[in-house]
């Protein structure tokens, strides 16, 4: 009976054991590994010795390097190598300035005084009229019809009467001064323009050389009757001489200019042949002329922008 009890007992701890490894083999693996990796954990701190605090790692010794030698802030840099303040950029920029620049003042709608000016020239006198006929206009740009001047005699040619009184003085007083000074050339008409001057230029020397040498009809000063050639012991051309000197220091208070002065030929195109060719244009305009050395046309452009044509100018 008693073997029988023990027998029964030491099954059921078989089958008890049984049970234990088949609940064990059950549990999840992280249950089973985490004592391990708790246990893994030193619990005391390494023996690897610790170096003094005086000598740093290389890693920090090449940080102590750049520390020891920082770039500049703009506070340390000279004041010419500072960086330009944006605010001027900012208050008047570049655009805005070339937008708002004021345009080339047009000189037709300016002042007589503000184009003289504009031309570094003084006030011209005032009360000028255009409209007389001492400035009828005649030169290599503006061409005029055969002009029919009112006639008269001045140092014993053709001119009109506005210049008649100016030329016969002009000339009795350069003689009464001792100068032999003859007028040989005054008024001439269209016609006579064409037949006895342009017309031979283009025969001897070509169109070409006529249009650069010689007045074409209707571009002729002496179409105008307001001026007279000069000459002095029979010579065309005695610039330098006492008797020009005489003529160019006193033509003036005659009312009377020097019509093509040399160098300027720009404002009346082709020059007159015979450099000793005087015009009568009126004592203040005269003055006005000859002292701020310019020609009648840039005078006349002074009061009337449209009154005449200048290539390059107008």
């Amino acid at each position: 009976m008693k073997k029988r009890i023990w027998k029964i007992l030491f099954g059921l701890l078989l089958a008890l054991l049984a049970l234990l490894l088949a609940v064990s083999s059950c549990t999840p693996q992280s249950a089973l590994t985490q004592p391990a990796a708790v246990e893994s954990i030193p619990t005391e701190a390494p023996e690897t010795p610790v170096e003094p605090l005086d000598k740093a790692p290389a890693a920090a010794e090449e940080i102590t390097a750049i520390e020891a030698d920082p770039v500049p802030t703009e506070a340390e840099n000279p004041p010419e190598e500072a960086a330009p303040s944006e605010e001027p950029a900012v208050e008047t920029p570049a655009v805005s300035a070339v937008s708002e620049a004021p345009a080339a003042p047009d000189m037709a709608d300016m002042t007589p005084a503000e184009r003289a000016a504009a031309w570094g020239l003084p006030a011209p006198p005032e009360g000028v009229d255009l409209s007389g006929r001492e400035f009828k206009l005649a030169n290599a740009y503006n061409s005029i019809t055969d002009q029919r001047p009112h006639h008269a005699f001045g140092a014993g040619v053709t001119v009109d009467e506005v210049a008649a009184d100016a030329f016969n003085h002009f000339v009795n007083d350069a003689q009464a001064a001792g100068y032999g000074v003859t007028a040989w050339r005054g008024y001439i008409d269209y016609w006579t323009t064409l037949e006895n001057y342009y017309e031979p230029a283009v025969w001897a020397y070509g169109s070409e050389v006529a249009a650069a040498t010689t007045f074409v009809p209707g571009c002729h000063d002496h179409q105008t009757a307001l001026c007279v050639d000069l000459r002095y012991n029979g010579s065309e051309d005695f610039r330098g001489t006492d008797a020009w000197d005489w003529l160019m220091a006193h033509c003036t208070d005659y009312g009377i200019i020097l019509r093509y002065p040399e160098g300027q030929e720009s404002w009346y195109g082709t020059a007159c042949p015979c450099p000793c060719h005087f015009r009568y244009v009126g004592v203040e305009p005269a003055k006005y002329i000859m002292e701020n050395n310019i020609t009648l046309e840039q005078f006349m452009l002074l009061y009337d922008w449209d009154i005449l044509y200048v290539p390059g100018i107008n």
